[in-house]
């Protein structure tokens, strides 16, 4: 991999770390600026990051590496040959080596994710596995899908693999070694990837989701989406959040944000017009929201997404 830095790996890291504009939380271990694993060649970079501002993320690619992204919570989007990827918490987008990628529409929205960029099982005693061995797991990650709803389980492993890259033991290559396996086996052998959450409540969700989508406009309380469902308040809260990934109020607000940039976009309707047909009491507010998801205001994104009327 090149020791330059990109212009956007650039700018994330000084927009990620700007203290007077805190955009995200950041933790990174990477091998071109910290120390190399001592018995683990294969190790390359691994973090976690939580964007409370949509960050910049262009096209790149990492040569004979495998690239895992996880989503703790939030959503994000991914664009890869041509196809668009959507995730959300529990879900796995990976790309596969000198594969090009990018965030969505050249974004990272608001979301926490764990990643991890390893080199891709083509040398003798990969991870001191043995032959067969090596074979065998690089033969299924060969088989996982783009995306894979593999569920949150596997955040403890990368929890272990942070604590094994900080410690000071001549036992740390083994730490690291196993977490990287216990990462691998819980893509490819996950514990059950299905949300414990009743098949009638998820038709119950998908069918506010859509609701909400067809009415954007509508600003409904948790109570309000709960006796829609048919259940209490604090079920209902905690049941939508596994299954989106998002509060409920959270996830209704980015909705309408979403509803926002489509209309941005596609009409010449006045900013001020758009914020009151979505319900919002100010187009102040509304821009003020809409940063906050977006990351740029809502002139800058109708600017820069203006559908061509010619």
């Amino acid at each position: 991999m090149s020791k330059e830095k990109s212009d956007d790996e650039q700018l994330y890291a000084i927009e990620a770390g700007s203290a007077s504009f805190p955009r995200s939380a950041r933790w990174t271990y990477d091998t071109e600026v910290n120390p190399h694993i001592h018995l683990v060649p294969e190790f390359v970079m691994f973090g976690c990051d939580e964007l409370r501002k949509a960050l910049p993320l262009h096209e790149h690619e990492h040569p004979g590496c495998y690239e895992f992204v996880l989503i703790e919570r939030g959503k994000a989007r991914w664009e890869l040959e041509g196809g668009l990827y959507e995730t959300q918490a529990g879900d796995l987008f990976h790309s596969r080596p000198g594969e090009k990628h990018r965030g969505g529409f050249n974004v990272i929205e608001p979301c926490k994710f764990w990643w991890l960029i390893i080199r891709a099982p083509y040398e003798q005693e990969w991870l001191r596995l043995a032959p067969a061995e090596s074979t065998a797991l690089d033969q299924e990650l060969s088989r996982l899908p783009r995306v894979a709803q593999i569920g949150l389980p596997p955040i403890q492993s990368f929890k272990k693999l942070k604590k094994a890259l900080t410690l000071e033991s001549p036992l740390q290559s083994t730490a690291v070694r196993s977490a990287i396996l216990d990462i691998l086996l819980s893509f490819i052998q996950p514990n059950d990837g299905s949300y414990p959450i009743a098949q009638d409540l998820l038709h119950q969700f998908n069918g506010l989701i859509a609701k909400l989508n067809q009415q954007p406009e509508w600003r409904p309380s948790v109570d309000e989406l709960a006796a829609s469902a048919g259940v209490s308040a604090s079920h209902f809260y905690r049941t939508f959040q596994e299954y989106t990934g998002e509060p409920p109020i959270t996830f209704v607000e980015r909705l309408r944000v979403k509803a926002a940039c489509r209309q941005l976009a596609e009409s010449q309707d006045a900013i001020t017009d758009i914020s009151y047909r979505l319900g919002y009491q100010s187009s102040q507010h509304f821009a003020t929201v809409f940063k906050r998801f977006v990351g740029v205001t809502p002139t800058q994104w109708r600017n820069s997404h203006r559908v061509s009327t010619k």
